[in-house]
């Protein structure tokens, strides 16, 4: 496989899973926020600062709702807007289109295409829920096209380490994201007991609600949550997961390779192990400290897969 070739797969799983993210956090907040039971969550200044706290915007804080809303969602201009994402994930699946399926293609193409037709003025006036599902049912699509229709091979592999870095960012980024949520909620006067609502959203927001309420049986409070989103190896949304992704679909690509203190598999297999006998009782005084280092772990390891296997 061609340097560049791989190099276009592993940012178009990159850009796809980012788009996928920034949607469902985005669309999870703004209309919770409707039936929110804390006056502060239901302020609408909240739920936009809290929005673009997590896409890493902090030059709008006296944006309008319909500047903020195109910001985040339209905005080319911003290169971690939704419709940017879309937009080089599309470009990679372009340039790598002699290793992709006729029907990967095409479903990337149909997504690009409905996105940036989106009107507009629809978009900033009822059309954000219906813009944001259509994001998320059309990486639905592509992603189930990644996994049916693609030989299961090296190829293959490039796409999922890909996808599962950036899930680990953004995992991280929206625990983060909400955690300043409920110091701010916290600040504002009200006690712990009334914060069920906000590890909910959470949960939500990670597609993690029903399976986090079938595991634990319980009203999600801050101790399972985390534990779930960080530890929980069976939940696909949990940072633990993740890096057992990438783990195992980076031994398919390096194969028989030692594995010495300096190379990527040792890295990821000592960042997967760290996590696999964590107890949340380790970490819960300093949970912003493990979220930030093990993003710091993660970008590094995905610099040195793009110097190893993507550079051209």
């Amino acid at each position: 496989m061609l340097s560049r070739v791989a190099n276009n797969l592993y940012w178009m799983g990159r850009y796809i899973e980012r788009a996928d993210h920034f949607a469902r956090y985005s669309k999870v907040l703004y209309f919770s926020s409707l039936d929110a039971p804390i006056l502060k969550t239901y302020n609408r200044k909240f739920v936009l600062e809290s929005i673009l706290y997590m896409a890493g915007i902090f030059d709008m804080e006296n944006g309008s709702e319909k500047e903020v809303l195109f910001k985040i969602g339209l905005d080319l201009d911003n290169s971690n807007s939704i419709l940017s994402n879309i937009t080089f994930a599309r470009e990679n699946a372009r340039g790598a289109r002699n290793a992709i399926s006729t029907d990967l293609w095409e479903s990337i193409n149909k997504y690009y295409h409905l996105a940036t037709n989106y009107p507009q003025e629809t978009y900033l006036s009822t059309g954000f829920d219906n813009f944001t599902q259509l994001i998320l049912d059309q990486t639905s699509i592509v992603s189930s096209k990644i996994y049916s229709t693609l030989m299961h091979d090296g190829e293959w592999a490039i796409i999922l380490i890909g996808m599962y870095i950036e899930r680990v960012i953004q995992i991280i980024r929206i625990i983060n994201s909400k955690l300043h949520d409920i110091y701010k909620i916290e600040q504002a006067g009200h006690p712990v007991t009334e914060m069920s609502f906000e590890w909910t959203t959470m949960l939500r927001c990670l597609e993690a609600f029903d399976m986090n309420r079938k595991f634990y049986r319980t009203i999600p409070d801050r101790e399972q949550v985390l534990e779930f989103l960080m530890l929980n190896p069976h939940c696909p949304r949990s940072i633990a997961y993740s890096l057992n992704g990438i783990r195992r679909y980076e031994e398919k690509i390096s194969r028989n390779e030692s594995k010495d203190s300096n190379t990527i598999s040792f890295k990821i297999g000592k960042l997967f192990e760290q996590y696999r006998y964590l107890s949340f009782d380790e970490y819960k005084d300093d949970i912003y400290g493990l979220l930030n280092s093990t993003q710091d772990k993660i970008i590094e390891i995905g610099s040195e897969l793009e110097k190893k296997y993507l550079s051209f």
